[in-house]
């Protein structure tokens, strides 16, 4: 055997080891590590804007994790706050509904056969067994929801440690993410075209997740409260919150959340005989249907769909994949590493069909 090819080969055996047994290594914290990198992405405009400023690196990078801290810690004690208070105000005023001594109300005139129906359903809801049971399950739901909040606070030694690795790999990474990009640009055994290919592939698909599903999540999460909030239905923060994460769902999208509620309040409306429930109900859905699906109808194609270049089905299985592999950090993850792959097949057929 060629010696020269005995050193390639035995070189090759070890690195690969190496990189499978550093991948093992690093696996209990990819998370966090994958977490400092988008969020360090994110923010490197605002890191770039202080430090040409300041002008020194570490300073400017120690502040810019700060600010990163502030702006994640501060919304998500807020809606764990607001989730605990709503949750707790829907038992008591189930409780108070039971307390009545009814769940549902009669529906008049009742000749007619959608109130017969009403009256049924009404009927059997109103039992005291069927009365019991609901108020146990309003009661286990509304527990399960407040100790699951409260058992955050036992996971913190946990949540510390990877607190810190991810400001750790952000703080580097905006210090010397140029630095890093420019290693791993040299090391790849690509021309300088296909290189550009695979570098500009892998931002235009973290821009269009990111700044795409992202912020269309969040209009149509606080568009979705506001005009829960306008129309009267209960807790609106709440189901604004829900509907956000909702909105990050593909295919699934924040009509899960509205059209139920519009829907309720028409029947509660017409069961009531009230004119102007079910006017709300109606106002409601044509919100929902105008204003708040029209946001990710405009949007979305504009910032996900022509930017990054994928496919859907290829963005659905990324995403989906991507949130069953690494968790939440792999919604976005996900769709990078298809859009990578098929960038990588693109340059593969150009080689096939330039050496042919």
């Amino acid at each position: 055997m060629n010696p020269e090819i005995y050193r390639k080969g035995f070189f090759a055996l070890i690195f690969l080891f190496l990189i499978f047994v550093s991948f093992l290594i690093i696996k209990p914290f990819l998370t966090p590590v994958l977490a400092g990198l988008i969020l360090s992405y994110i923010f490197y405009p605002i890191y770039r804007r202080i430090n040409a400023k300041l002008n020194k690196k570490n300073i400017s990078s120690l502040i810019t994790c700060i600010l990163v801290v502030l702006v994640i810690t501060l919304p998500i004690a807020f809606a764990l706050n607001t989730i605990s208070k709503e949750a707790y105000t829907v038992y008591l005023l189930s409780r108070q509904k039971l307390a009545s001594g009814s769940i549902l109300s009669e529906c008049k005139p009742a000749e007619k056969a959608i109130c017969r129906a009403v009256n049924y359903i009404a009927a059997k809801a109103n039992d005291p067994k069927t009365r019991y049971h609901f108020e146990t399950t309003i009661k286990q739901f509304t527990s399960r929801i407040t100790n699951s909040i409260s058992n955050i606070f036992f996971t913190i030694p946990s949540l510390t440690i990877d607190l810190f690795i991810m400001l750790f790999a952000m703080f580097f990474l905006f210090r010397d993410g140029a630095i890093f990009l420019d290693k791993i640009e040299r090391i790849l055994p690509l021309k300088a075209e296909d290189r550009q290919k695979v570098f500009k592939k892998l931002n235009d698909t973290a821009y269009a997740v990111i700044y795409g599903s992202i912020i269309i999540a969040i209009a149509q999460g606080m568009l979705g409260g506001i005009g829960f909030f306008i129309f009267g239905v209960p807790s609106p923060i709440l189901w604004g919150l829900v509907m956000m994460l909702a909105s990050l769902i593909p295919y699934i999208g924040s009509s899960i959340v509205w059209l139920p509620a519009s829907l309720m309040l028409i029947i509660n409306g017409y069961i009531d005989m009230e004119a102007g429930i079910v006017i709300k109900g109606v106002l409601l859905m044509l919100y929902g249907i105008f204003i708040v699906s029209t946001i990710d109808n405009i949007l979305k194609p504009k910032l996900i769909g022509d930017k990054s270049g994928l496919h859907p089905l290829l963005v659905l299985l990324g995403v989906v994949g991507g949130l069953k592999f690494l968790g939440i950090i792999g919604f976005i993850v996900g769709p990078m590493i298809i859009a990578l792959l098929v960038t990588f097949i693109k340059i593969y057929e150009e080689e096939k069909s330039s050496a042919e």
